[in-house]
């Protein structure tokens, strides 16, 4: 009895396995089936083009990598190759090691630190028949390859000065690591011979403010043939003229922003930028004031001691002017603007005035003052000067200017000057 029962319960046994496995032969043949079938599909034969074009997005996916890691390093090898690309001689490049210390505000307090400012700038000296816009979309492409698919924090302003120069600015995230300055050879343009003269020679930045409203002095000063920077109104009679004929005779043009003063009784002309108004309605102004002016590379401040000196105010301002890729020339009408450090700590390229040719109305002043920037602009090779469409500064000026040259100093364009 005992064994009958033993047997079968070693056949239930058996036909359970034998049930198991068939089913999980069943199950299996089935999804080979389905796949097979519904999903699968044949492989195509893969061409030569298609394993070349596989080995160079693993490349590019290199490089990308490259770039997440080390940014700043490998854009500066990039920035080489494509100099490389130009046909640029090494005998035309000098690179310089740029250390630079922002003071805060005098009445700032102790709430702001010295801000140290280090980059590398390329001083580059090119032929005039070299065009800037090969320059600009061979910087443009590499860019989009490399730059924005590594999603890495690194932007660049441009500006070119029509047969003069091409002035980049390089940031990672606000801090500027790499600034190259195009110049164009002959004494026609820049003056330059070599790049080591342009890095040797003393070298004046000159802005003329308040254009717009009269044709015949900045007609006098273009006469001269020398890089000189105009600060326009926006809303001047003569503003969009100017605008356009300097445009297309090469000259630097900026917007000229009024901004309100301390004395709240002088009117800082239309288009004017108040303490009182609030961060939309600062940008809505702003933003009407460029519109006037098409061809503007920058803007600068006109009065504006009050505005420049509300920090909180003028930082916004400066935001504007970096989305639209513009820089600023702080015109330092007040000790305590905060203007020039907001746009160095917003990683915006900008520049501060050095001296006033004119702020008091007189022959023998003004003639001081060109002793004064011809003295800074020996010192340290660079001087930022600003002047104003007035009789006896246009008589000094048309005088002093082909001296100058004489001498040995440069004119230049104020966005060689930007930091």
């Amino acid at each position: 009895m005992n064994l009958a029962n033993n047997k079968g319960n070693k056949t239930g046994y058996k036909i359970k396995i034998f049930l198991a496995v068939s089913v999980f032969l069943f199950l299996f043949f089935l999804s080979i089936f389905i796949y097979y079938g519904f999903i699968f599909k044949p492989a195509k034969i893969l061409s030569k083009k298609y394993y070349s074009e596989r080995k160079q997005f693993n490349e590019t996916a290199l490089k990308i990598k490259e770039y997440k890691k080390y940014p700043i390093k490998t854009f500066k090898i990039f920035f080489k190759k494509t100099l490389k690309n130009l046909n640029i001689s090494k005998s035309n490049i000098i690179t310089q090691n740029i250390s630079l210390i922002v003071k805060p505000p005098i009445n700032s307090g102790k709430d702001l630190k010295v801000l140290h400012v280090n980059f590398l700038k390329f001083n580059i000296l090119i032929s005039k028949k070299t065009r800037f816009d090969v320059i600009e979309k061979n910087l443009e492409s590499e860019f989009e390859r490399f730059v924005i698919p590594s999603e890495a924090p690194i932007s660049y302003y441009l500006y070119d000065v029509k047969n003069n120069c091409l002035c980049i600015y390089v940031y990672d995230k606000t801090k500027l690591f790499l600034k190259v300055l195009f110049i164009v050879k002959g004494l026609d343009n820049s003056g330059f011979e070599s790049v080591k003269e342009y890095v040797n020679s003393p070298k004046i930045a000159l802005d003329i403010d308040d254009i717009g409203y009269d044709t015949l002095y900045v007609n006098k000063l273009t006469s001269l043939h020398t890089p000189i920077t105009f600060a326009i109104f926006p809303y001047a009679p003569y503003s969009k003229e100017i605008d356009l004929e300097l445009h297309k005779a090469g000259y630097e043009t900026i917007l000229h922003i009024p901004m309100e003063p301390v004395n709240t009784l002088l009117f800082p002309g239309d288009g004017a930028l108040y303490i009182h108004m609030n961060k939309k309605e600062i940008r809505r102004k702003i933003l009407t004031d460029i519109g006037m002016l098409p061809f503007i590379d920058g803007a600068n401040n006109h009065e504006g001691s009050m505005f420049t000196s509300d920090r909180k105010k003028i930082c916004d301002a400066i935001s504007v002017f970096k989305d639209k890729k513009m820089f600023f020339m702080d015109s330092f009408t007040d000790i305590d603007s905060y203007a020039y450090r907001c746009a160095i700590e917003k990683g915006l390229p900008s520049a501060r005035r050095d001296v006033f040719l004119d702020d008091k109305p007189s022959v023998g002043y003004i003639e001081n003052q060109i002793k004064i920037a011809a003295y800074l602009a020996n010192k340290f090779k660079r001087v930022v000067v600003i002047g104003h469409p007035r009789p006896d500064t246009v008589k000094v000026l048309m005088r002093e200017i082909p001296k100058l040259k004489k001498a040995g100093y440069m004119f230049v364009p104020l966005c060689e000057f930007l930091r």
